[in-house]
C-alpha cells in the first residue's frame, strides 16, 4: 500500500470515526437532553397551570363563602316562606299598597362534578317571586333602595310600571329571583348581611329619578301650586303651617310630623319656626318662608 492510499484510508477512518462519535453523541447525550428539557418544560407548564387552578379554586372558595353567608337558608321550603315574609315586610315598610306576592317552587342548581365524571352535583336552588302592588314613584324608589342595600342574593329580573292616571300612582309588576346555597350556614334564618355605605349609592341617586317623574301628569305644576301662606301658634305654643295646595286656592293647615295632602308628591312637615318651615319633599329637605312655593325652593318652577 503506497503512502497516498494509506493516508486516504486513515482519512476515511477518521471521517467514519467522527460520524460514529457524532451519532453516539446525538443518541446518548443531545437527544436525551432535548427529551428531558421537553419533559421539564411540560412539567413546569403543568405545575404552573396547577398553581393557577389552585389560586382560582381558592378565590372561588372565598367567593362561595361570601355567597353562602348571603344566600337564603339551605332548607328550600323554609327559605321560600322566609323570603316571602321579608319581601312583604319591606313592601309594607316602604308604603306600597295592595301588595300580592306569589312564590314559585324552588328549582335545583346543578354543576358538573369535578370528582365524578359525567355526574352533576347540586349546589343550591333558585326561587322566583312575582310582586304586584301600587305606589307613587317616591315609595317605589325607597323600596328599590332598601332592596339594593340588603345583602341577600336576590335580583330584579323584570319591572313593569303602568301609570293609573290617578293621584300619581303606578301599577307595579315586578319579577324577582333569589338564590339559596347548600353551603348556607343557616337552615331557616335569612342573612342579616348589608352592604357598606361605601359600596352602595345613597338615596340621592333615587331622588333625581323621582324629581323627574315621567309617569305623573302635572308633576312639576303641583309643586308650583303648593305655597306657604301663614304660620300660626295656638295658646299652648303648638305650631301650624298654612299651605295653599292647588291653583284654586284651597288651603290646609299642617302640623309638625304631618303630611301636606298632595296626591303626586310626598310632602311632610318636619319643623315649624316663626318665620320658616322645614319640609321634606319626596325625602329631600327644603326650608320655606312665607309666600314661597315648593317649586321655587326646589328649582322645579315652571318657566313661562
Amino acid at each position: 500500500m503506497n503512502p497516498r492510499t494509506k493516508w486516504l484510508a486513515i482519512g476515511g477512518l477518521l471521517v467514519i470515526g467522527f460520524y460514529a462519535a457524532d451519532t453516539l453523541y446525538r443518541s446518548w447525550i443531545e437527544t436525551p437532553t432535548q427529551q428531558l428539557n421537553a419533559e421539564l418544560n411540560a412539567l413546569t407548564k403543568s405545575m404552573r397551570e396547577t398553581n393557577d387552578q389552585q389560586m382560582l379554586a381558592q378565590k372561588a372558595g372565598k367567593r362561595l363563602e361570601s355567597y353562602a353567608a348571603r344566600a337564603l337558608p339551605y332548607s328550600a321550603q323554609l327559605a321560600r316562606s322566609g323570603y316571602q315574609k321579608w319581601l312583604l315586610a319591606a313592601v309594607e315598610r316602604n308604603g306600597l299598597q295592595s301588595p300580592t306576592v306569589d312564590a314559585a317552587q324552588p328549582l335545583a342548581i346543578e354543576l358538573k362534578s369535578r370528582t365524578k365524571k359525567g355526574k352533576r352535583q347540586s349546589i343550591g336552588f333558585r326561587i322566583g317571586y312575582s310582586l304586584r302592588a301600587r305606589a307613587t314613584l317616591t315609595k317605589l324608589a325607597q323600596f328599590l333602595h332598601e332592596f339594593r342595600s340588603v345583602g341577600q342574593l336576590h335580583k330584579i329580573r323584570s319591572l313593569a310600571l303602568n301609570p293609573t292616571g290617578k293621584e300619581g300612582m303606578l301599577d307595579i309588576n315586578m319579577s324577582i329571583e333569589v338564590l339559596g346555597l347548600d353551603a348556607s350556614p343557616s337552615k331557616d334564618q335569612l342573612s342579616q348581611w348589608h352592604l357598606t355605605d361605601e359600596a352602595i349609592a345613597s338615596l340621592g341617586g333615587y331622588k333625581k329619578f323621582v324629581q323627574r317623574n315621567l309617569f305623573a301628569r302635572g308633576f312639576a305644576k303641583a309643586l308650583q301650586d303648593v305655597e306657604l301662606k301663614a304660620i300660626t301658634f295656638d295658646r299652648l305654643g303648638t305650631a301650624q303651617a298654612w299651605f295653599r295646595i292647588d291653583s284654586s286656592g284651597t288651603t290646609r293647615t299642617v302640623g309638625v310630623g304631618d303630611q301636606v295632602p298632595l296626591a303626586l308628591h310626598d310632602i311632610s312637615v318636619i319643623d315649624i319656626l316663626p318665620d320658616k318651615v322645614l319640609v321634606h319633599v319626596n325625602e329631600t329637605p327644603y326650608w320655606l318662608t312665607l309666600g314661597q312655593s315648593i317649586a321655587q325652593v326646589s328649582g322645579a318652577e315652571i318657566k313661562s
